[in-house]
């Protein structure tokens, strides 16, 4: 079998740095009866103190059928990830972001010296518009010392989409080589359990780290708007107290019909468990180039209400939720027409998404699309 070697700031039993956790996860366990997976990551979890409980740092385990290495920060270095990647001994690497220096930059800097046979960067969503308005001057500084560098000129790129593709080949170059393979399911199974839906009220929820990217003010400013009763609840890492005050000054002033808590962060195992008792989820992100958090709704039979800058389109046409544009207004009324339905209409929804995520699911294409990635 091909030998794979994931390099990934964060990977499990991390949960808190969100999609690229997932994405990696989810290429594992579908994968590693095909493929012999190493992974070098970080033995401390996003925005953690402490080490993950029960993990062996500094040398090779065993996860899930794949070795992972949990390298101590306090103990990462240039010479530490060139003596545990030669021990790999891994034909194709796999390098996750841009501007990480342990796990983005220094791997491809490895790769010139040890060798790989093959070289495949996953940007994830870094290098489109919205993700390059953040702190653009720093990310134009690095894209173009990048160039005059060489640092990707060997490198093939992994994007989730055609329109990632296009992102890719416009602040690279032209071109660079470009494979195309959505991220691939969580295993689990599909969720059929729901929560009660009573006429006047909607129980909303979101799993997305509070941010400007996940536009977690815009979706509070929107629901300002609703007259009907509404609950949201919000779970994930903050990941800025300054931008999480301003969230809070606006659920300090929603009008009396809408509740807002926020619940912190929870494990992927546990959400099945939770979405139990929601109807929707609400996460009108500024983009996705995937959106586990929208998969993984569908997976356990909720609908969505959603911003139009995902993959996920065209969802009231098939009722299982709405992707509406980036305008306050718009989300009220949906909102207020889903806290309005009973239970008979809002349970066709719920066996419309099951249809809907079943056929999806059920497709083995996007598996044969990372075999081919990344076979020599």
């Amino acid at each position: 079998m091909s030998k794979v070697l994931i390099f990934i700031d964060w990977f499990a039993p991390g949960y808190k740095a969100g999609g690229p956790i997932t994405s990696n996860v989810n290429i594992v366990e579908h994968l590693s009866d095909k493929l012999d997976f190493y992974v070098i990551t970080s033995s401390f979890d996003y925005h953690a103190t402490t080490p993950y409980k029960d993990i062996q740092e500094n040398e090779w385990v065993d996860w899930h059928g794949a070795k992972v290495m949990y390298i101590n920060p306090s103990c990462l270095s240039w010479k530490v990830l060139k003596k545990v990647a030669k021990e790999a001994t891994c034909d194709v690497w796999y390098i996750n972001g841009m501007y990480s220096r342990y796990y983005s930059i220094y791997p491809l800097l490895l790769a010139k010296i040890l060798k790989p046979k093959k070289v495949i960067v996953c940007t994830r969503g870094m290098l489109s518009p919205h993700a390059l308005a953040v702190k653009s001057i720093s990310k134009k500084i690095f894209l173009a010392l990048a160039k005059i560098a060489n640092l990707y000129r060997s490198a093939i790129f992994h994007a989730t989409n055609e329109e990632e593709k296009g992102y890719i080949q416009s602040a690279i170059s032209k071109k660079s080589i470009v494979d195309v393979a959505e991220n691939l399911p969580r295993k689990m199974d599909l969720q059929t359990d729901g929560c009660v839906k009573d006429k006047g009220e909607v129980r909303l929820v979101s799993f997305a780290r509070i941010s400007s990217e996940k536009n977690t003010l815009f979706a509070l400013k929107a629901l300002s708007k609703c007259n009907e009763r509404v609950v949201y609840h919000i779970y994930g890492q903050i990941n800025s107290e300054t931008y999480w005050q301003e969230c809070q000054k606006v659920i300090a002033e929603l009008p009396a019909n809408v509740t807002v808590e926020y619940k912190g962060c929870v494990p992927p195992h546990e959400m099945p468990k939770i979405y139990t008792h929601y109807h929707a989820l609400y996460l009108p992100s500024t983009g996705e180039n995937y959106g586990h958090a929208i998969l993984e709704s569908f997976m356990n039979g909720c609908p969505v209400v959603i911003s139009d800058k995902t993959p996920w389109l065209g969802l009231e046409k098939k009722n299982i939720g709405w992707d509406l544009p980036l305008d306050e207004s718009l989300y009220a009324p949906v909102i207020d027409h889903l806290s309005r339905m009973g239970s008979d209409e809002y349970l066709q929804m719920r066996s419309n998404v099951t249809t809907f995520i079943s056929t999806y699911l059920n497709n083995d294409e996007t598996k044969k699309r990372y075999l081919k990635m990344f076979q020599l």
